[in-house]
């Protein structure tokens, strides 16, 4: 009986349009948020995961009705008659549906990372426990969909289980050690912890037989289900308070960093000996971490144009292009100025690079240093510096300026300093002020033949912190266009 009412449910549940339709969704909606990004094994499968939770919701839905159809219009009369018991029915749903949701969210998560393979080349550590707490998670939500239906009986009370939890799971960010107590946490950087996804794992799991267990129990006190929930009860709790236990991220502050303000459990991976591999590609070094090196060629393309541009002596001096963990650099005075992030895609790191090499290659990146450990902590109205858009270096009407902007515009188009996307969650602005005139400039240089000559020719002068635009503009053979007036204080 119990054998041919599995192949009713299963066969009725695999042609369900809200699972499909829900598995469909996650597959198409992860896919278009993590446009123009390359993929990232590390932090790919827990944003998919978070989404998978829509189908989750759904499987819960579809079970709780499924399980207590025959507690609705009249129906517990006319089953009467059959051989078949409730337990019967609540047995096969329970085989049923979570092999259902596990194939779906299977297929979903599969698809994803599949498309995302093929996007390009992907870098980072792929934890394979990350997938499978996905389909963890809808086989969880069919049994206690399950459970719901059979304790609860009433068509609302599936949805609303799942509206709690998803508000649960949406604000778990929130929740720092309570949050690994639910089924998803999809909070995570690239330059995080390694998170307790294995025990994690488990937890889930044991959470999926304990409901089905309290499904089973809603007919009448038995002895093996009874068991089984004390069984899977037992796994759950320790497992999910080791999960919990994991200490919750905490990004330091200012001030150079070490042990006692890194977290430990990153300090040896990204500032430990050998944290970093390097290879040589047209003169020039980058450094990435161990997993990122398929990116090595993407960094190139931002930098390479911009390196090419610089005379010979200059581009055999240029520092290392070396990945960052950005979360944890604030105040580090070893790192290199031209710093690759932890993910890549967005034309702002692309940005980012470019202008780091006209910056260095022109000395605009020492005169800001000097000038902001010259400028005073606070402004004589008793604010912080910087907090009402003061730079401490200020280059309008410096040809270096326009120097820099035209080194970065062979990979970005020149543009007015604002907020760069560095990271995830993570912006950088260099605390450097220029104009239109030097973006202007800038511009024109890129439109004119056999200006690299030009620059190559009078490199000294153009670099020199006391040259004006004025004064460059007959030596790059460039009409005047635009009033570039020097500022009142300008960068040393």
């Amino acid at each position: 009986m119990t054998r041919r009412l599995f192949l009713f449910e299963a066969r009725r549940l695999a042609r369900h349009p809200l699972v499909w339709g829900a598995a469909a969704l996650v597959l198409v909606l992860q896919t278009y948020l993590s446009r123009g990004q390359q993929p990232h094994w590390g932090v790919d499968p827990v944003h998919a995961t978070g989404l998978s939770t829509c189908l989750a919701a759904m499987v819960l839905v579809v079970t709780s009705l499924a399980v207590s159809r025959d507690e609705r219009h009249g129906m517990p009369e006319t089953l009467a008659g059959l051989p078949g018991r409730a337990e019967h029915r609540t047995r096969a749903i329970l085989l049923a549906a979570p092999l259902v949701a596990g194939l779906a969210t299977a297929a979903a998560m599969g698809g994803y990372l599949a498309i995302r393979l093929a996007t390009g080349p992907a870098a980072g550590r792929l934890d394979p426990w990350e997938p499978l707490t996905a389909v963890a998670v809808a086989m969880l939500a069919a049994t206690l969909g399950a459970a719901v239906g059979r304790w609860a009986r009433r068509l609302i009370a599936g949805p609303m289980v799942a509206a709690v939890l998803g508000y649960l799971i949406y604000t778990n960010p929130q929740n720092d050690l309570l949050g690994w107590w639910l089924p998803v946490m999809q909070d995570h950087r690239a330059d995080w912890p390694d998170r307790p996804s294995g025990i994690h794992l488990l937890y889930v799991l044991a959470l999926a037989a304990a409901f089905a267990g309290v499904a089973l129990l809603r007919h009448r006190p038995r002895l093996l289900p009874a068991v089984a929930v004390v069984a899977a009860l037992a796994v759950a709790a320790p497992a999910g308070a080791v999960a919990a236990a994991s200490p919750p991220v905490r990004l330091p502050g200012g001030g150079l960093l070490g042990p006692d303000t890194v977290d430990r459990r990153v300090f040896d991976r990204f500032f430990g000996p050998g944290a970093h591999r390097c290879s040589l590609r047209n003169g020039v070094t980058y450094c990435a971490y161990p997993g990122y090196e398929p990116w090595i060629p993407l960094w190139e393309q931002a930098v390479g144009p911009a390196a090419a541009v610089l005379p010979a002596p200059v581009r055999s001096r240029l520092p290392r292009v070396e990945q960052t963990a950005l979360s944890w650099y604030y105040g580090h005075d070893g790192a290199s100025p031209l710093q690759a992030p932890m993910t890549w895609g967005h034309p702002d790191q692309r940005t980012m690079l470019a202008q780091g090499v006209g910056l260095w290659a022109t000395g605009l990146r020492g005169s800001l240093s000097r000038a902001a450990a010259d400028a005073p902590a606070e402004t004589p109205d008793g604010t912080p510096d910087g907090a009402q858009g003061r730079t401490p270096c200020d280059a309008r009407g410096q040809a270096r300026m326009m120097l820099a902007l035209w080194i970065a515009g062979q990979s970005s188009p020149p543009e007015p300093p604002r907020m760069l996307y560095a990271d995830v969650n993570l912006g950088r602005q260099a605390m450097l002020a220029w104009g239109p005139a030097e973006v202007a400039y800038a511009k024109l240089m890129l439109a004119t033949p056999g200006i690299t000559a030009k620059v190559h020719t009078h490199w000294d002068t153009l670099t020199a912190p006391g040259t004006t635009i004025a004064q460059a503009l007959p030596l790059l053979g460039l009409p005047r266009t635009h009033d570039a007036p020097p500022p009142p204080t300008r960068c040393p």
